[in-house]
């Protein structure tokens, strides 16, 4: 079983998420306050900051995780890796409108992943304690709300920004925030988490930072994924790619963005406590479900495979009925045929040792086929083999173990380390325009799982983009940030039409974000 965030949690830190998580008749950011305790009477010593903290951390389990099972999905349909569940076909399409059902479960957690990190950040600092301790809280709950906002701007684009807690006399909601004005909480919030939280099981004054709490090497990650995020969008909305348009807002150069990114990652990865596995031997194990917070995973929501606190992610991405997941409707998010052939290097490891191979369920077994970009089906009543199941499972979230779909141990990976150099070599090419900056860092991800030397020596700056975005996909794909790169490196029209035709994989300029939920501006007279 992983590690949880604390090692021990107090019967009052269970009473206190009760408080914390239990809604109003109003769940929507801008209309009345949510319930919620007195903080002027809640905040008093330092297991009042831990219990408060802990509330905010536990807004990532909601629901069974990271943002009520829905958030992943939506980014993978919203993406060129393949197919999903109908409930997600109007990401697949890009006719997303305000109206869909899927978006105000996001955003409604999203908000309250902020209102409860606000209330720490806001309240803590007065306590009487350990000062050290004291930065430390709030030090993650500025992780946490620079996550959720990085979420939403990169979702939604303009958003209401909300940095104090909910005042109760409020009577009208926020308007939306220029994109930069979002930036800047971002970038503080994680400025201000890299200089205050502690290193991975770092002890302090009899403190100790245990697994699964944000650590510096997380909040430099995470800000250098913010930076290559304005850095990427404004070079391409000045190349001409109108989706990217709020970028050209930042008034820094793009490269000055491409430094700020290459500088976080060298921090991130200078940090002690993480490295990554040098062997195949050692990378085939990142994946393990009784591996979690291992020392690649930079930070990650937290499995159990205790009822109430495992997440739901396996049977997300697991096929029904196979006993990778537990009960449950099933995984509905597999890799297409043309992704695997044309987006990715299907012999690379990465991809061959991070699929399934074969399966079964209850009246048939599934063997891949030569491929590897589907399954031969084989009746248990005949024999018979029937055909070719033309999709692919990935085995990054299985877990075997799982008694229901609410059970995996499987924890939701949100940055690692590998990531981080991908980053570093995509910022030092662009800084330099010379790819072969990128050699070593791509051949540290390489050569530990037996792939030959990358050497962009012999390639221009447009095909290295090309193959960077390949590089990602065989490393990264199905763990969320393939629908960010795509619209990041202004290709998401290009590479949807690949995958799914030009009716149903045309993208627009509007298409780069999300509609803001119908529930949320019909009850904020200030969206329009």
């Amino acid at each position: 079983m992983k590690k949880t965030y604390f090692k021990k949690i107090k019967k009052r830190s269970i009473l206190l998420l009760c408080i914390f998580l239990t809604l109003s008749s109003c769940e929507v950011l801008d209309e009345e306050s949510l319930t919620q305790v007195s903080t002027e009477k809640f905040y008093q010593n330092e297991s009042d900051a831990l219990d408060a903290l802990t509330a905010a951390y536990a807004r990532l389990k909601s629901g069974n995780g990271y943002y009520k099972q829905v958030f992943l999905s939506a980014l993978y349909a919203s993406s060129d890796q393949g197919l999903s569940t109908f409930l997600f076909r109007d990401f697949k399409t890009g006719t997303i409108t305000n109206t869909n059902p899927n978006l105000t479960p996001m955003w409604r957690d999203i908000y309250f992943g902020i209102r409860d990190a606000n209330n720490v950040i806001v309240n803590v600092g007065s306590v009487d304690m350990d000062e050290q301790l004291k930065s430390r809280i709030i030090g993650e709950a500025r992780f946490l709300r620079g996550l959720h906002y990085f979420n939403l701007v990169r979702c939604f684009g303009e958003v209401p920004l909300r940095t104090e807690p909910l005042d109760p006399s409020e009577s009208e909601g926020l308007p939306v925030s220029s994109i930069v004005d979002i930036y800047e909480v971002i970038i503080g919030d994680l400025e201000y988490a890299s200089q205050n939280c502690w290193g991975r099981n770092e002890v302090i004054n009899n403190y100790s930072n245990d697994l699964g709490r944000v650590t510096k090497a997380a909040a430099h990650a995470m800000l250098a994924k913010v930076y290559l995020r304005i850095a990427s969008s404004k070079r391409t909305a000045l190349s001409g790619v109108e989706g990217n348009n709020k970028y050209l807002s930042f008034a820094e150069s793009e490269l000055n963005y491409y430094q700020l990114a290459k500088n976080q990652c060298d921090l991130a990865i200078n940090q002690s406590g993480f490295q990554l596995e040098s062997s195949f031997e050692g990378w085939n194990t990142i994946f393990n479900p009784e591996n979690g917070n291992n020392s690649e995973m930079l930070f990650e929501v937290q499995g159990s495979s205790i009822v109430g606190q495992g997440t739901a992610v396996s049977n997300l991405f697991t096929p029904k009925d196979s006993g990778l997941s537990g009960t449950g409707f099933g995984g509905s998010n597999k890799l297409k045929p043309k992704f695997i052939n044309n987006r990715l290097n299907k012999n690379d490891p990465r991809y061959q040792y991070t699929i399934i191979k074969e399966y079964q369920n209850n009246t048939r077994s599934f063997a891949i086929n030569p491929g590897s970009i589907g399954y031969v089906p084989t009746l248990f009543s005949t024999g018979n083999s029937v055909g070719t199941l033309w999709q692919i499972w990935t085995s990054k979230y299985i877990d075997p173990e799982a008694t229901t779909e609410y059970t995996s141990r499987q924890n939701w990976h949100i940055i690692r380390l590998a990531d981080v150099h991908l980053m570093r070599a995509e910022a030092m090419v662009e800084i330099s325009q010379d790819p072969s900056l990128a050699n070593n860092d791509f051949n540290l991800l390489r050569n530990r799982v037996q792939m030959s030397d990358f050497n962009g020596g012999v390639m221009s700056i447009e095909n290295f983009r090309i193959l960077l975005l390949k590089e990602r996909a065989v490393e990264l794909y199905m763990e969320g940030h393939r629908f960010f790169d795509l619209t990041r490196m202004g290709v998401l029209d290009e590479y949807c039409r690949f995958l799914h035709g030009n009716t149903v994989g045309q993208r627009q300029p509007e298409d780069y974000f999300w509609p803001i939920p119908i529930s949320e501006s019909a009850a904020n007279s200030n969206i329009d």
